[in-house]
């Protein structure tokens, strides 16, 4: 299970886009509601008041030991209750879908103030082989299995577990997000996605609550882009410390070494086809014949070495210098781009598209990672949703 496979997954996983645009759109009937004093009655976050220290990782990993019954009876049938209409009879015999005590440690987890997930960032050969099948099942917990216990308590009319709910579902994906890598940030957007669908449901019920202020107060700080760009920037480098440190005299068979662990790497995580029936030495060989003039013909035009150095290098040398220098440079531009704004960024998307574009075709690989513009579009997405939630409620108001 490689980081394309997460990736994939939390696409699959959660059946919604990771772009900005909406299939169609959204209607909802609503009713008029005045906002209440204090305009702080409701919330969707937890009140760093009732903050607890903690971490909420340990809480939020021991949820599947606790209901094996549960497990395998009733999480496989989640996506019926996902979009069964809130007037359907099955409701009243749920028992609210998600057993009390999954909830009551949700919340738990949801109140404490640190997420450590103790990921071995720097103590595995790559991080491109930390898996995360924690984040992926979590999801589904905090996705599926949380939102049908929403959709029920918006069923009974009880409007303030409902809300109570999607601000655990809200805070838990937070916490989620407080990791280095792409992927818990996807997830956690998606997690968002579908609580603000519940808020959608809520308010378009007669005499719910408006949460006008409840959504303006919500933080910036719901993701930790910030922190993922700079690691994922970082991952490639981390895989092959060697690259920071190319000026060192090496002999040419410490050239042909690490050109056979690039292929080797590229090829693990499919970004090279494997050849059938064929040794990993021929196969290093054979890519790096094919990628050899195309390298030093950049090298010289890019100017990172002198043309006395490429006429004496070996073609692995060549090779080696070549692509990492076209990885790290994508990289680096993705992981920039995903901290602009929106005005900023669109060029630098388009950029960044065409710089991978050209680097496929150079090198024969297919780059397989989180597609930056993808990412940029479900986070600006998320925060456009809370905003028309917050126009909504003004309306109501």
């Amino acid at each position: 299970m490689r980081l394309l496979l997460r990736f994939l997954a939390v696409l699959f996983m959660f059946g919604v886009p990771l772009i900005a645009d909406e299939p169609h759109p959204i209607e909802l009937t609503i009713a008029g509601r005045a906002i209440e004093t204090p305009v702080l009655k409701y919330r969707l976050i937890p009140p760093e008041s009732e903050m607890k220290p903690g971490n909420a990782v340990p809480i939020l990993l021991r949820l599947p030991w606790d209901q094996r019954l549960w497990m395998t009876q009733i999480f496989p049938t989640l996506h019926e209750w996902g979009t069964r209409p809130l007037n359907a009879p099955e409701w009243a015999q749920s028992q609210g879908v998600l057993p009390e005590s999954f909830y009551i440690e949700m919340r738990r987890a949801a109140f404490r103030r640190e997420a450590s997930w103790e990921y071995p960032l720097g103590e595995v050969s790559t991080p491109y082989r930390i898996f995360l099948p924690d984040v992926q099942e979590l999801s589904n917990w905090l996705g599926k299995g949380l939102s049908a216990r929403i959709r029920y308590h918006i069923s009974r009319g009880e409007f303030d577990k409902a809300r109570e709910g999607i601000m655990v579902g809200i805070a838990n994906s937070r916490h989620i997000a407080h990791t280095t890598f792409d992927i818990n940030q996807l997830v956690a957007i998606a997690i968002h996605r579908i609580m603000l669908e519940r808020v959608n449901e809520l308010i378009s019920q007669p005499n719910s609550p408006n949460l006008y202020w409840a959504l303006s107060v919500l933080p910036d700080s719901l993701l930790h882009l910030d922190r993922a760009a700079d690691c994922e920037s970082d991952i490639f480098a981390l895989t092959f410390p060697a690259v920071r440190h190319f000026d060192r005299p090496r002999e040419a068979n410490e050239w042909k070494k690490m050109a056979r662990q690039l292929v080797d790497f590229l090829q693990e995580l499919d970004e090279l086809p494997r050849p059938d029936q064929t040794d990993p030495e021929t196969t290093a060989r054979i890519y790096v014949a094919k990628m050899s003039e195309q390298a030093r013909i950049d090298l010289l035009k890019l100017q990172l070495v002198s043309p006395d150095q490429v006429a004496t290098m070996t073609d692995h040398e060549a090779v080696v210098r070549w692509y990492t220098h076209l990885r790290l440079s994508s990289d680096a531009r993705a992981s920039g781009v995903l901290l602009l704004p929106p005005r900023e960024a669109w060029r630098e998307l388009k950029r960044l598209q065409a710089e991978i574009d050209l680097m496929q075709t150079k090198t024969g690989t297919q780059v397989n990672r989180p597609n930056a513009t993808s990412i940029y579009l479900a986070t600006w997405s998320l925060k456009r949703r809370i905003q028309a939630l917050r126009v909504i409620e003004a309306v109501r108001d």
